[in-house]
């Protein structure tokens, strides 16, 4: 019998032991660390899952970190174009044409307003982020835009927008014409009253030509004059229907220092005694006489009538009309034939500020046409006297000149028929000015030509006379693309600019319609075109690429240029500094970010885009025209600036490509975007992070329990040996 041999396995039991205590171990870790392994050899195969579960947990903190920097982003450029959202209202709404404000307040303040929202816009348009501006493109590292002095004024050598304009300006409008006041029907004088003794003289339209009415004087026994003023002139009497003897009509009477007086006259059928109480009048023939012998009574018994400025009547019958046309007016009034000799004198200031005194000599003999004063004849009556004043007064005063400003436009009658008035654009051919695109009429007696040429021309022929109300439509396409219409229609009374008055012949008519087109187009010019100039000059100024075109000065000045200077030639400030960008490329992609395996943003803005170009334009041709309350053209130069604000910045452009509300548009589908990538990206981190706990991490509760059932294993295996190992011959036969 072997007693050596033992039936209990102990270097196996030695070896479950040191297992055991290597599990044990193992467990100890995982308890402390939460780890299944240590290394990787030790993962077996799931080191492969483990892989590639952190390497996409990697790239989607990497989609993460893209898009807390874009979201960044975003909410500085959802704030910047908040703000030009509201900029842009703002301009749209800040005036309306004709609507000038209490005082002119909107009109006058205009400017400054505009140079303001500018001043906020290009501040906008150079955002920034942590260094980076936001709409430059891909170019990132330094403002996109010029400053607002730099852009305006200049720096340096290089020009600035407004010396760009005033070039434009001064091209568009070309040369001045040269005319006098006569060619274009100028100064304009109307001859009033029963006995057609009264003569108004009015500084309408002349006054756009910087001539002023300062005074006028020779009050005699027989002339009296008045003025200057706006208010009612040359009071006349009317009679509607013939008093009968014994009425009294009685007046109450409103002086121009604003005390009052009444007056009372009684009409008799024979002769009038002007002592009588009241005064008497004699009926006369016609109403026409009637009206004069009550007019004589209130001269002979109220002195100067012109002294006041409302005259109101008892008798509806009767009535006082005083003339006006809201202009500065002087009048004369002859009481009676005015002697030899005797001399009427009107003040008249030039556009330098310098008066001169027009004087007019009453002579009784031939006229001597080398006179000193100049002299007019006294006629047979009154109404006589008066035609050779007005015909004398109109020729002197209608020597002074006339700069008309035609836009590069020539007109007048044609030399070999004297019933047709051509127009042409310049020769040679300019890019500037007014263009001609289409005319009309309404008249079967105005034969108007087809636009042809280049540069092109046209006529209008006055094959007879035409009726009041009839006119004709020409249609001038302006510097900014836009268009405007000259009307002009014909009238058988005083004319007011955009009218011409029908004549006693056909050739008569012809002059006159000459000389309101003239007047119609310096008034469009000084209003109309320099408002398209302005926008043209913005557009000349804003390029996409930032590189001004200029006018190409070679001649001399911008008045004789015709075409613009190669590209940069000219020192001019670059207002955009950005990134250019490519025809039909989309600017939102020149910056873009991953934000998913399938998805990348775009979200780059440039400043030169369509709209927020438009409304640098916009206001950059506000910011430079002032609106002086004394300058003629403000109002109407206004109302054109405004119009093209309101049609630049309107609710129907937020559809056009490149808008304000586009980009904000687009802008907000991209936080979309990555708001939808964000919450996909952070469903699956956690589905990945479930994954990899399950791969490389232990539950504390499983191996709390392991640990414990191997540790009472463990305890039991060491019992166990130690009792067999203490097992012996001398042990058993114990």
């Amino acid at each position: 019998m072997l007693i050596n041999k033992s039936m209990y396995p102990v270097n196996a039991g030695y070896s479950a032991i040191s297992t055991m205590q290597n599990q044990l171990g193992k467990l100890q870790t995982q308890l402390g660390s939460g780890e299944k392994s240590q290394t990787l050899a030790e993962m077996g195969f799931d080191r492969t899952v483990s892989l590639a579960t952190r390497n996409r947990l990697t790239k989607l903190d990497s989609f993460a970190a893209n898009i807390d920097t874009v979201n960044l982003r975003l909410n500085f450029l959802d704030q910047g174009f908040t703000s030009l959202a509201k900029l842009k209202s703002e301009t749209r709404t800040s005036a309306t044409p004709t609507s000038y404000g209490e005082n002119n307040l909107t009109m006058v303040s205009l400017q400054k307003d505009s140079q303001n929202r500018l001043s906020q816009l290009l501040e906008t348009l150079n955002l920034s982020v942590a260094g980076r501006y936001l709409m430059g493109g891909n170019k990132t590292d330094s403002a996109p835009v010029a400053t607002y002095d730099q852009i305006m004024y200049g720096e340096g050598t290089a020009d600035g927008y407004l010396r760009v304009a005033e070039e434009r300006r001064k091209a568009d409008l070309g040369a001045d014409s040269a005319d006098t006041l006569s060619n274009v029907g100028l100064p304009r004088s109307k001859v009033l009253g029963p006995w057609e003794n009264k003569l108004v003289l009015s500084s309408a339209e002349f006054d756009r030509f910087g001539y002023k009415l300062m005074s006028i004087s020779g009050n005699t026994d027989t002339t009296q004059t008045s003025g200057p003023t706006a208010d009612p002139l040359a009071p006349t009497v009317q009679v509607s229907a013939q008093p009968a003897p014994g009425d009294i009509v009685s007046f109450t009477m409103t002086r121009r220092d604003g005390s009052t007086q009444t007056f009372s006259a009684q009409a008799v059928a024979g002769a009038a005694d002007a002592d009588a109480v009241p005064p008497q009048y004699t009926i006369g023939g016609t109403l026409e006489q009637t009206a004069g012998n009550l007019e004589d009574l209130m001269g002979q018994k109220l002195g100067n009538l012109e002294n006041f400025k409302v005259i109101t009547p008892s008798d509806a019958d009767v009535k006082v009309i005083g003339y006006t046309d809201g202009m500065n007016s002087v009048s004369v009034t002859f009481g009676k034939q005015p002697v030899d000799g005797e001399v009427i004198t009107i003040g008249v200031k030039d556009n330098q500020g310098v008066t001169r005194d027009f004087q007019f000599k009453a002579v009784t003999g031939p006229v001597n046409p080398a006179a000193n004063p100049p002299e007019y004849l006294i006629g047979a009556d009154r109404k006589e006297t008066l035609k050779n004043l007005q015909g004398l007064i109109e020729t002197e005063m209608g020597g002074l000149t006339a700069p008309v400003k035609m836009g590069r436009l020539t007109a007048g009658v044609d030399a070999g028929n004297n019933r047709i008035v051509n127009i042409a654009e310049q020769s040679p051919p300019t890019i500037f000015g007014y263009k001609l695109s289409s005319a009309s009429t309404t008249s079967s007696k105005i034969n108007v030509s087809a636009i042809a040429g280049n540069p092109a021309s046209m006529s209008v022929e006055f094959m007879d006379n035409p009726r009041a109300g009839e006119s004709v439509t020409i249609n001038l396409k302006m510097p900014d693309g836009t268009s405007t219409p000259i009307v002009l229609q014909a009238v058988d009374r005083e004319p007011v600019t955009g009218q011409f008055v029908i004549g006693a012949t056909p050739e008569e008519t012809t002059a006159n319609f000459e000389a309101a087109l003239k007047l119609k187009l310096d008034q469009t010019s000084k209003t109309e075109l320099v408002a398209a100039s302005s926008y043209a000059a913005a557009d000349d100024f804003f390029t996409t690429d930032g590189v001004a075109r200029r006018i190409d000065l070679s001649g001399g000045n911008p008045e004789t240029a015709t075409v613009f200077a190669a590209p940069n030639t000219r020192e001019t400030v670059k207002w955009y500094t950005g990134e250019i960008g490519t025809t039909g490329d989309n600017p939102r992609l020149s910056a873009t970010a991953q934000v998913d395996d399938s998805t990348k943003v775009g979200y780059g803005v440039r400043a030169n885009e369509t709209g927020l170009r438009d409304l640098v334009k916009t206001l950059a041709a506000m910011s430079s025209q002032e609106y002086d309350i004394n300058d003629t053209t403000s109002k109407a130069r206004f109302s054109a600036m405004v119009e093209r604000q309101m049609a630049t910045t309107s609710s129907a452009t937020a559809t056009n490509k490149g808008s304000i509300e586009q980009i904000g548009l687009e802008l907000g589908v991209v936080r979309a975007t990555t708001g939808g990538a964000a919450e996909r990206n952070t469903a699956a981190s956690g589905q990945l992070e479930t994954l990899l706990s399950q791969v490389e991490t232990v539950s504390m509760e499983e191996t709390v329990m392991q640990l414990l059932a191997l540790k009472t294993r463990l305890e039991a295996s060491y019992q166990t040996t130690a009792t067999v190992a203490g097992l012996s011959l001398v042990n058993y036969l114990k």
